[in-house]
Parts: structure tokens; C-alpha cells; sequence
């Protein structure tokens, strides 16, 4: 066969005449589609969580926006159309952003919210410029704005308390409260004599909370997720939804005492997939299963005031249990997969302040006179 029988002839090309102009103008509107579509398809993919955290922070982003006369219209559940609207963004600036930033701070925020919605702010304009509303020149230099380091909020902090300025809006603490092992044996005890418990059955209860917590280092949303099908043995099967996987616990610490006694006392339903938690009237008469994570919330707050410690959160179980697991020099990989984290940077952040400065250095002494106890 000859070769030159493979390539078509001019004439007998069978494209369309128009194809070129019809292929242009289908493809101008398809852009258009993908354009107006691309911010919803991108929220969808988010979990709600997110979707939460984003909201408030765009209400914060339009408030600021007001400030300065630009008026953003919100849709009918109050949330800014800059969550849906890629227009919305068309005529952002680097200027605009800046000033976000020094707006935050003068309006006494938190600089880890500063960072988070700055954050936000940012990844809703590469969305804008993804989908052609916002340029190339004006996104690139509005991805030069970045947050502040550790170190450089310690001196914006100290600048914002000597004008009397607040540095923190929210009742959230600026850190965690960490548990030694005699406070986190107090806050288990607490849990089974609590005044407030009308029945054993909830002490039961809320002990168990406290150890998946403190013992297995569970998020609250892992807690409230645990079905009875879950309990295997001496093993427990964690949901992680943050992470998007599940994984297989042994019960350590007084985890396997705190199921073992709760199992006693509140009978298994048929239903193994039925929520593991029981839920109570405020008289201690059980109602059913399930409880949310407000309510664990509140327990747990009202658990440490008991034991002395105020505004106690579930998180800060979580990250007394991997101070501990630190403390036992573990590597980090296990610590990561333990503490269901998908990187190394917060497992290592807890091991790097477990470390000794100068465990390599050593030193004789230079004053044999003195004794050793001095």
C-alpha cells in the first residue's frame, strides 16, 4: 500500500466546513458554564466543616468589604455570594487584601484567624482566576500576601496590648490546656461522680468519653460517629472521617475497663450499627442512642471545672494524649498513624517539644569541693 494513501486528500476531509467556527463558539460557551459552575463544584467537593469555616470567614471578608463602601449582596441563607459568585471577585486587588489583613488586626483578631482567613480569602481568588474572572497579573500578586509567623505575632501581639488593643475576640483559648497524668486522672474520676449524673449509667457513659479521648487520642467527631458493630474484641475500629479512613485500636490505658463496665450497665441494641452512645434525660433515664459533639462539648467543659481547669474542650484531650505518647520517645510515624494524621508535621510538632536542647552535650564539673547533691 502506499504510504501516501494513509493521509487524506483536501477533499475528502470529513470535518464540516464551519467545524472550526462551531468548535470556537461551543467553546466559548462552555467556558462560560465551567466559569459560572466552577465555585459550586468546587464547595461540593468540601466537607461541611469546611464549608462552615469558609462561610464565616467570607462574612468577615464582606463586613471588611462594607467598611470600606464595597457592599456585597448575600443569598437567603446570609451567606456573601463571594462563597458562589466568581464575578464577585472579578475587580479584587493586592491592595484590598493587604488591607484585610491590617483590618483584622485592628479589629482585635486572633492572629491564627487572621492566618485562617486570609487563607481563605486567597484560595477564593485562585478560584476566581481559575475561572477567568480575575486576571493572571492581579492573582499572583495577591498570592504574595502571606500571613505571620509565630515569631512575628509574638511582637504584634505585644504592640496591640500596649495600644490596648484586643488580641483575641473569641472565648477560644490561645492554647490548649495539657493534662498531666494527675489531672487527667482526676478529670476520670470526675466523670463517674459528677453531681449532675442522675444515673451509674451516665457516669459509665461519660467515662468512656473521656478515655476514647484521653487514652486513644480520638477526635470528638470519632467519638460521636463509634457504633456498637465497631467494638471487635479487644480491638476497636475508629472512623477517622477527617481523614478519610478507618483504623483498628487495641483498647489501651482504661479504655477496655471503661467498655467493659459501660457494656453492663447499658444493653447492646439489635441494630450493631446502631450509635454506640447512649443518650439521657436530664432525670439520667436513658432516651435512645446518639449524642452530638456540642454535647460532648459541654460535658467535657463542665467535666473540668470540676477538676478546677475552665474552658476545658475535647481537643485538648487529644492533645494531652499525644503530649504522653510523645513523652515515651515513640517515632513519629507511629505517632502519626496513631493520632490518625495523613503528614508528619503535627506528630513531629509534638516530639520536636518533647526534645532535649543539650541531651548531647556534656559537661565535668569544674568544682570537685562542692558536693554532687548542690
Amino acid at each position: 500500500m502506499d504510504e501516501f494513501e494513509l493521509i487524506p486528500q483536501q477533499g475528502n476531509n470529513p470535518l464540516a466546513p464551519n467545524f472550526t467556527n462551531v468548535m470556537k463558539q461551543r467553546s466559548v460557551v462552555a467556558d462560560q458554564i465551567s466559569a459560572q459552575h466552577s465555585f459550586i463544584e468546587y464547595r461540593l467537593r468540601q466537607r461541611p466543616q469546611t464549608i462552615r469555616r469558609h462561610n464565616t470567614d467570607l462574612k468577615i471578608f464582606a463586613d471588611f468589604l462594607a467598611s470600606i463602601g464595597i457592599v456585597i449582596p448575600v443569598d437567603e441563607h446570609e451567606v456573601p455570594i463571594l462563597a458562589t459568585e466568581p464575578a464577585a471577585w472579578a475587580e479584587m486587588s493586592v491592595g484590598i487584601v493587604t488591607t484585610f489583613r491590617t483590618w483584622m488586626l485592628n479589629e482585635g483578631y486572633a492572629l491564627g484567624s487572621v492566618n485562617v482567613r486570609l487563607s481563605t480569602v486567597r484560595l477564593y481568588c485562585r478560584l476566581a482566576h481559575q475561572a477567568g474572572v480575575l486576571s493572571l497579573e492581579a492573582w499572583s500578586r495577591i498570592h504574595t500576601v502571606e500571613g505571620y509567623r509565630r515569631r512575628e505575632g509574638d511582637g504584634i501581639d505585644a504592640q496591640r496590648e500596649a495600644t490596648e488593643t484586643p488580641t483575641r475576640l473569641s472565648t477560644k483559648k490561645a492554647a490548649p490546656h495539657i493534662l498531666d497524668q494527675s489531672q487527667i486522672r482526676q478529670l476520670k474520676r470526675s466523670a463517674r461522680t459528677n453531681p449532675q449524673n442522675r444515673t451509674p449509667e451516665v457516669g459509665w457513659r461519660d467515662y468512656l468519653i473521656v478515655c476514647l479521648l484521653v487514652d486513644l487520642g480520638m477526635r470528638c467527631g470519632e467519638v460521636v460517629v463509634l457504633k456498637w458493630a465497631h467494638i471487635q474484641g479487644k480491638v476497636l475500629l475508629v472512623d477517622r472521617p477527617k481523614v478519610d479512613k478507618v483504623q483498628k485500636h487495641r483498647l489501651i490505658g482504661d479504655t477496655a475497663k471503661a467498655l467493659r463496665e459501660y457494656q453492663k450497665v447499658i444493653t447492646q441494641p439489635a441494630n450493631p450499627q446502631t450509635p454506640l452512645l447512649a443518650a439521657f434525660d436530664h432525670k439520667g433515664n436513658q432516651i435512645g442512642f446518639g449524642i452530638s459533639e456540642r454535647a460532648i462539648h459541654k460535658r467535657i467543659v463542665q467535666l473540668g471545672k470540676l477538676i478546677g481547669i475552665n474552658n476545658l474542650a475535647p481537643h485538648d484531650l487529644r492533645h494531652s494524649w499525644a503530649t504522653r505518647v510523645a513523652q515515651t520517645n515513640i517515632p513519629v510515624q507511629a505517632l502519626r498513624d496513631a493520632g490518625g494524621w495523613t503528614n508528619l508535621n503535627t506528630p513531629n510538632r509534638y516530639i520536636a517539644q518533647q526534645a532535649i536542647a543539650n541531651d548531647g552535650v556534656s559537661l565535668l564539673s569544674d568544682d570537685g569541693a562542692l558536693d554532687d547533691d548542690d
